[in-house]
């Protein structure tokens, strides 16, 4: 069953939602789904509460309204800013109580609501079923306890969550995308509508990029420059080539050797790179049901493998540039060291990479401890 609530004065924020829900509904999965289909930005509520929140969750304790102010603010602050980039969002967020609601519709006006409605008992029967962590009854009881009905608010959809989470996700997509206008459905569905500045917004890739602000940017803008020159001189000095080489039985045999070159620079950087934006594969099925403190520990894991690798690597492009200092490419004449230079760059940055990564696992907020938001949060 869907239900939406009467059209009111203010018009809706097209390109703004909220999946909001009790424990149990499907926020996450939900709203992540959502996000991927509308190629929308993802944003996670409980990855924005303060220490002191997390700690009394912990605990078992549920929130105060004191408590969830900064908690509120810091959201409010996040959406406005995906709006001044031109990104459409969804935030998934239980935002139980009305006055919650409020306080976000205060800093987005016009912002849409959908509403995941699941039944105590299946709800109860999820959250149970979540591997690594155990939920008190009483606090899923305290969520249905706490919900206030959005149905007669502005721009809300309320969907059943028994269903499928294919089935969810169509429905709410279906809404979203209500009587838009051409171009706004070609904003929703065109992934070049908008730029995308992943130095401070990830999309949804296969992890979060492992840091943002100025410095990012700078590597980025850097590392994109460089590799898209090197594939324009790929592209022109084939093209040249053949054209020389066809059109008027000339041609040059270094162009080869060069391509070949710019092919290994243009590798390495875009690894350096691609990790930087967290777009290299990763493979969580297994270690996301272990409880959070072995997740820590795999994840540390890997880090130290990944920074042992690529300093061994490093070290192996090190000798090759020591041996190829003084020798030459037997076409071109250039320096062969230039083609391990990428090489021991690419190490170098691999292993400070992990290595900022490796003490993120420590100093970032615990999973474990962000799954109760979704029971005390709001």
């Amino acid at each position: 069953m869907q239900t939406v609530n009467p059209a009111t004065a203010v018009n809706p924020a097209r390109r703004t939602l909220v999946v909001m829900g009790v424990s149990g509904s499907g926020k996450s999965e939900i709203s992540q789904a959502v996000a991927s289909e509308l190629t929308w930005r993802h944003i996670e509520a409980d990855h924005f509460h303060p220490e002191a929140n997390v700690e009394l969750m912990r605990a078992g304790t549920a929130l105060t309204d004191d408590d969830r102010i900064h908690w509120l603010d810091a959201l409010s602050a996040e959406m406005q800013a995906a709006q001044a980039n031109g990104e459409g969002f969804v935030l998934a967020c239980s935002a139980l109580k009305r006055i919650y609601r409020e306080r976000l519709r205060a800093a987005v006006p016009g912002l849409q609501f959908a509403h995941l409605d699941i039944d105590r008992t299946t709800a109860l029967q999820r959250v149970g079923a979540r591997p690594g962590h155990f939920m008190p009854i009483s606090l899923v009881d305290s969520q249905f306890n706490t919900l206030e009905s959005p149905l007669d608010e502005a721009h809300v959809f309320n969907v059943s969550a028994a269903q499928s989470r294919a089935e969810v996700v169509a429905q709410v997509c279906a809404w979203v995308r209500r009587d838009a206008t051409g171009e706004e459905i070609e904003a929703q569905v065109d992934l070049s509508s908008q730029p995308f500045d992943s130095a401070n917004h990830a999309p949804q890739l296969t992890a979060e990029p492992i840091y943002g602000g100025g410095l990012a940017q700078l590597f980025d803008r850097l590392t994109d420059g460089l590799m898209a020159a090197l594939m324009a001189f790929m592209v022109a000095a084939v093209f040249i080539n053949v054209v020389l080489r066809y059109a008027f039985g000339t041609g040059w045999a270094g162009v080869e050797e060069l391509s070949r070159l710019a092919f290994v620079w243009l590798v390495f950087v875009g690894v350096a790179s691609s990790m930087r934006r967290g777009e290299l594969m990763t493979f969580r099925m297994i270690r996301d049901r272990f409880p959070n403190a072995i997740r820590r520990l795999v994840d540390s894991l890997s880090w130290l493998l990944v920074i042992g690798a690529s300093l061994l690597s490093a070290m192996g492009a090190w000798s090759q540039v020591q041996y190829g200092w003084g020798n030459h490419s037997t076409v071109v004449g250039y320096p062969v060291v230039l083609a391990m230079v990428p090489v021991l760059a690419s190490m170098a940055v691999l292993a400070l990479l992990a290595l900022v990564q490796l003490i993120n696992v420590w100093r970032r907020p615990s999973e474990q401890a962000a799954a109760p938001a979704n029971v005390t949060a709001d």
